[in-house]
């Protein structure tokens, strides 16, 4: 008989830790979570667009980022992002950029805030492209806007 009720404290236990885990992925969405972005660069002071690429976002439950885009002359990205209020994020990274030769080229660093739609699906966001020299010397400003889904 106390090996049944320690069998079942067991088992209720078991069920209650996957319960716990169930509902703590739910609660979790937001930004969590893969997302497929369309990204666009303009020059800030006239709109004229610089160049356009897709990128993955990584955004994990502690607050870090990793992103990676489809440009074989920069790195994959690290970061962080936060929640500001409502629907609204922030999010910072950086990477770095090589010439055609692949030597160092420059250091980027994305500041962006996102807007994330009510269905927790898609988000968009604007924010700015900043490049370093080896120096760490601001070189050059531009503007992003970015439009994003969840991976699926």
């Amino acid at each position: 008989m106390a090996k049944r009720i320690i069998r079942f404290c067991a088992t209720l236990a078991l069920a209650l830790a996957a319960t716990q885990t169930i509902v703590s992925a739910e609660e979790a969405s937001g930004m969590e979570g893969v997302w497929n972005v369309s990204v666009t660069i303009r020059q800030c002071q006239n709109g004229v667009v610089l160049r356009s690429l897709r990128s993955l976002n990584l955004f994990v439950h502690d607050g870090s980022l990793t992103e990676t885009a489809a440009n074989i002359l920069r790195s994959p990205s690290v970061g962080n992002w936060k929640h500001v209020h409502g629907h609204t994020y922030s999010a910072t990274f950086r990477f770095f950029r090589y010439n055609p030769d692949g030597s160092f080229a420059s250091t980027a660093k994305v500041t962006r805030m996102i807007e994330l739609f009510q269905d927790d699906s898609h988000f968009t966001s604007t924010g700015t492209v900043e490049d370093f020299n080896a120096d760490d010397v601001l070189i050059s400003t531009s503007c992003a806007t970015e439009t994003a889904t969840r991976a699926q």
